[in-house]
């Protein structure tokens, strides 16, 4: 018995943390952060004469239908544990709820990072573009900047 509830969680944390891990790229809102498309979105409105905030409004809208998309997914995979017997309702709706809760937690973390790393470059007199802390090394994208210009002029030298 203890052998079957050991790999119900264990089979339970790693469908878990596959779609945690699938969704942290696209679980950001844009309605305290800058997107990380946003030069993309430019790029589009310019080429094709449009409104920025209407191409925006195109990627906002195709996100949220993406995660839609692996949230029913990710709940018909558990229906099937469910359905085969690796874990029970209650389980399933308690992996859904651990779920959402560590999704909300990312963004809020993610987001008192960010502000923290800004602070901190700030405080130290060092431009936000040198920082390469993120995924791939891409940094946080503080500004929305990688052009490779300072991504703020307001930062102040050491010993300042």
């Amino acid at each position: 018995m203890k052998k079957k509830i050991l790999l119900t969680t264990a089979v339970a944390a790693i469908i878990g943390a596959t779609l945690l891990t699938s969704t942290q790229v696209f679980a950001q809102t844009t309605a305290s952060t800058q997107s990380p498309m946003s030069s993309l979105v430019q790029k589009i409105a310019d080429k094709f004469g449009l409104k920025k905030d209407d191409v925006q409004a195109v990627f906002d809208q195709s996100r949220q239908e993406m995660q839609a998309q692996r949230e029913t997914l990710y709940e018909a995979e558990l229906s099937t544990l469910v359905t085969n017997g690796k874990v029970t309702e209650a389980q399933k709706q308690l992996i859904i709820a651990k779920h959402k809760e560590l999704v909300t937690n990312r963004q809020l973390n993610k987001n008192a990072e960010q502000k923290s790393l800004a602070d901190w470059a700030k405080q130290n007199g060092i431009d936000a573009q040198y920082l390469r802390f993120g995924r791939h090394g891409r940094g946080f994208e503080m500004n929305g900047d990688r052009t490779g210009q300072p991504v703020s002029s307001s930062a102040t030298t050491p010993g300042q």
